[in-house]
């Protein structure tokens, strides 16, 4: 078998890309692609694991098609999404739990998402059918996604039971609700996403023992000024326990999001979450954080979050070398370059990584590239 270097992965997403978005000669309004590559370098400088860098890239293309201004029919939306990630774990060298990369991921070309949604009752009303990710919807804060630490994304106590987000998504059912602010959203996920048994490509592998997580999330949002939610998710995945060994087949959590812009430029977000502390090895996670934009440049922005991962009582009891909780502070800065071309450089203080009282309290760099194609 030829060996395929690094370079010639890169080259390869690229004429990917190229290809894509070739087509986006096709009517704009029926028609909406969109590509972008991430290219991030990651130093630990001390603490963790090791010192040194490791290099990652991501390359997302997705098409979104307005079936109505396509001449199909009315109000359906299709939406197809490739996925390509590459390079080494970070948290290998710095040693976290809570994961410094959101696009951390191991080697990869995959269909990502492809979902139909149709609307009813002038869009209150929405149903979605196909490959899905979660994180998209549920437990979702537009300020925290200034933020690389991925906790900032969505709750470790929740990713820690592998629901379908980055980098593996799963089929799903998606039900939105809305009137003014006020929303509801219902969904049901197959319980293991992809195959675990084959990790690299697209899988779509139902079996009774991957069970279903489903979900639930209600709030009150206006974009660009508040949001507020309580969610809950129950799994009937056969898995595991990281507590005690033995097989699960039911396991839940709940968690409360919320940002407020106080002005244009400024707001402030904070997560809080549960798990099952019998069934888990997380139990509670608690963020904050705060965002000011168009500080020296236009479009520029700067952040400081707060994130705390803290095991439960039944796993400490059944661990008692490790200590209780991992804290993490990411200090980030994000501006434009030139037109289609941002840069973000993140600063990471790790206070206790992965709760080994072993590992020295980690100090870690991160410079991000962000490139629309």
């Amino acid at each position: 078998m030829a060996h395929v270097t690094s370079l010639e992965k890169v080259i390869t997403l690229l004429m990917l890309c190229t290809l894509f978005t070739g087509a986006n000669a096709n009517d704009q309004e029926a028609y909406d692609w969109a590509t972008a590559l991430t290219l991030e370098s990651i130093s630990n400088l001390e603490g963790g694991n090791k010192t040194g860098t490791r290099n990652l890239a991501n390359l997302d293309v997705s098409l979104a098609i307005d079936t109505q201004s396509a001449g199909w029919w009315n109000n359906g939306t299709v939406f197809g999404y490739l996925l390509g990630t590459y390079g080494k774990p970070p948290s290998e060298l710095t040693g976290e739990f809570q994961t410094l990369s959101n696009i951390e991921a191991y080697d990869n070309l995959t269909l990502y998402e492809v979902w139909y949604q149709h609307s009813f009752a002038d869009g209150a009303v929405k149903l979605l059918a196909g490959l899905h990710d979660y994180n998209s919807t549920f437990y979702s804060l537009e300020s925290a996604g200034l933020f690389t630490l991925s906790s900032f994304g969505i709750g470790p106590d929740v990713a820690q039971v592998g629901p379908s987000i980055f980098p593996t998504t799963a089929a799903a059912i998606h039900l939105t609700l809305a009137h003014n602010d006020q929303y509801f959203l219902l969904a049901a996920y197959d319980g293991i996403p992809g195959d675990p048994a084959h990790p690299r490509g697209t899988h779509v592998v139902l079996k009774k023992s991957d069970g279903i997580l489903t979900a639930m999330e209600l709030g009150l949002a206006q974009e660009k000024n508040y949001k507020f939610g309580v969610g809950g998710w129950e799994t009937s995945s056969e898995v595991e326990s990281p507590v005690d060994g033995n097989l699960l087949d039911e396991n839940r959590g709940y968690y409360l999001i919320g940002e407020k812009y106080f002005t244009e430029n400024l707001a402030a977000f904070f997560q809080y979450s549960r798990a099952d502390t019998h069934k888990n090895q997380l139990e509670v996670y608690s963020g904050v954080g705060v965002t000011y934009s168009e500080i020296w440049v236009d479009d520029d922005s700067v952040g400081i979050g707060y994130a705390q991962a803290k095991n439960g009582s039944a796993f400490l009891s059944a661990n008692p070398d490790l200590l209780a909780a991992e804290n993490i502070i990411e200090l980030t800065y994000a501006r434009p370059l030139m037109d289609k071309l941002h840069l973000q450089t993140s600063l990471y203080y790790v206070e206790n990584p992965s709760m080994n009282p072993v590992l020295d309290n980690s100090v870690a760099l991160g410079i991000r590239l962000y490139i629309d194609l």
